[in-house]
């Protein structure tokens, strides 16, 4: 009996030897960390990281090549700070100006076109989600410039006839007051 239990443990122990070498050689390692090994987990993974296309990546960085950028694909460009060190919170009813173009510059929205200000809730999904994100980042009186990605407005879909399909937008906007 105490010689079978030597045995287990000589076996056990070689085992937890060859396990540790094989981690620490990396001879199992995966080519692309980060990457699924099967087809069908890669595509689901490429569904929930929405991506613009070429021709739009290049455009923007070429229009707008110090754009700050958001992990979400926000960017933004402060074009005046504003004042004071407070910030939106979620459900704060906020009042903006606002003006909407696609990326190519056509405008298709104002807030002149609707009495000049807009008001609405931050963070509650009242506007798109790009607007949402920067509002809540915003010092009132602060101006920028959104440039936000087909994911973060209105999709896949658009909004027809005004807005197609995947278009990002372009918004220059203004956090005019907050409460």
């Amino acid at each position: 009996m105490f010689r079978s239990s030597w045995f287990y443990l000589l076996v056990l122990g070689l085992g937890l030897l060859t396990l540790g070498l094989v981690v620490r050689s990396g001879i199992l390692a995966v080519k692309n960390p980060g990457e699924p090994i099967n087809a069908a987990m890669r595509a689901a993974m490429a569904a929930e990281q929405p991506e613009l296309s070429t021709e739009q990546a290049l455009y923007i960085d070429k229009v707008y090549p110090t754009a700050h950028v958001l992990t979400s694909g926000l960017r933004y460009l402060v074009l005046d700070p504003g004042h004071g060190d407070r910030t939106p919170r979620i459900s704060d009813e906020v009042a903006v100006r606002y003006t909407g173009r696609l990326l190519g510059g056509a405008e298709f929205d104002s807030s002149d076109k609707h009495g000049g200000i807009l008001t609405f809730h931050a963070g509650l999904g009242d506007v798109i989600k790009g607007w949402d994100e920067a509002i809540l980042q915003m010092k009132k009186g602060e101006k920028r410039r959104l440039i936000i990605p087909w994911w973060l407005a209105y999709g896949d879909a658009g909004k027809p006839p005004i807005i197609p399909p995947k278009a990002v937008l372009v918004f220059d906007i203004e956090l005019v007051d907050f409460r």
